[in-house]
């Protein structure tokens, strides 16, 4: 690969805890831990991560990017990646050769500056992940006890509140014997992949509905994204960046125009207009919705498009990156979807599109 050429490779290489439960689904069963981010075994230093790291997003676009990219700024994807794999499949071994670390109960409940029943489980449950350092094995839910529960969301691609959400709870309480079989089957993926690591490039993790890019062996930008619903899941695929299309138009797969648009059309007449939407001939010129037969039972013999601007599906952007899926990345007119920490939202087989991504600084 030309080191002047953005590449994307969309991978399923670990999960956030958002969306553990979605990996056997979506056929990406593999979590690798962020860079930076193994267990305590892997990393005795991670313990002592320095707090900017795990605050809450900013309110601002440019400050919630720069608090994505605190994290850190080693990338997902990279060539140690499979190193890294292998040594935080180590340090699990030796915690599930240890007992792994506690069930936290599914009714505990905890409360900042009060004394719980179950806060010295969670201590030690953080302890064990390398989020909490060992001196802190007892005591009140306090602020170093939130900090830690913000490091171990950050690391699961979770928003970093310090409160024990059920998501969270749902992530602590995996099995260490599962996150062992999940960073094996991460591995086995890799040594399928052929990938030429170049001077810049984007990577798009499926699982964890995250994509960074890369210049330099470096983050510069990570943002969230919307990517396949699990019964539709966005493919795992390598391929080049040939364009960014500001503004686009957005052309209707014929599929959804054989089905979707045209069960609109039966029950609404007006419902192109609205959506701002045409139909054009074979030549793209525009023909009279009224013309066209929306019954549904034959071939679409048009092309139903979509203007650009604020409504348009794909947003403000579109990156072209031809490949044998024809998926693509663009923008979304639904830019509240980006908040959710459970980001599988995309109808992405169907549309003929990936993911949704965020705009610069979102």
């Amino acid at each position: 690969m030309s080191k002047r050429h953005a590449v994307i490779i969309a991978m399923g290489l670990f999960a956030s805890a958002s969306a553990f439960a979605q990996t056997e689904t979506l056929g990406q069963a593999g979590p690798k831990p962020a860079a930076g981010t193994v267990p305590a075994a892997a990393n005795p230093a991670h313990a002592a991560a320095p707090k900017a790291a795990v605050t809450a997003p900013a309110s601002t676009a440019e400050s919630r990017t720069a608090a994505a990219l605190a994290l850190t700024r080693e990338p997902t994807y990279d060539e140690g990646t499979a190193q890294r794999i292998k040594d935080a499949a180590l340090s699990y071994s030796d915690l599930a050769v240890r007992g792994g670390w506690p069930a936290i109960p599914a009714d505990a409940k905890f409360t900042l500056g009060i004394q719980g029943a179950n806060d010295d489980l969670l201590r030690k449950r953080l302890i064990l992940s390398g989020d909490l350092a060992a001196d802190r094995a007892s005591g009140a839910f306090d602020q170093d006890l939130a900090e830690a529960v913000k490091r171990f969301q950050a690391r699961h691609g979770l928003a970093p509140t310090g409160m024990m959400t059920p998501r969270t709870l749902a992530a602590m309480n995996v099995p260490v014997q599962k996150r062992i079989r999940q960073l094996e089957a991460s591995l086995e993926r890799l040594e399928n992949t052929n990938f030429g690591f170049g001077q810049r490039y984007v990577v798009v993790n499926i699982p964890a509905a995250f994509a960074e890019a890369i210049e330099n062996d470096v983050v510069v930008r990570r943002y969230r994204v919307i990517v396949g619903k699990t019964e539709k899941p966005s493919p795992t695929l390598t391929a080049q960046i040939t364009s960014v299309i500001l503004n686009p138009t957005w052309t209707v797969p014929s599929s959804i125009a054989k089905t979707e648009i045209s069960a609109h059309m039966r029950k609404d007449p007006t419902y192109l207009s609205r959506m701002h939407m045409e139909v054009l001939d074979g030549h793209d010129n525009p023909i009279d919705p009224h013309s066209v037969d929306w019954s549904g039972t034959h071939t679409p013999n048009f092309t139903v498009r979509q203007q650009n601007g604020t409504f348009n599906a794909l947003g403000a952007v579109k990156i072209d990156m031809p490949n044998s899926y024809s998926v693509y990345m663009h923008d979304t007119n639904q830019h509240n979807l980006f908040s959710d920490d459970y980001r599988f939202d995309s109808t992405a087989a169907r549309a003929s599109t990936m993911c949704a991504i965020s705009p610069p600084g979102c």
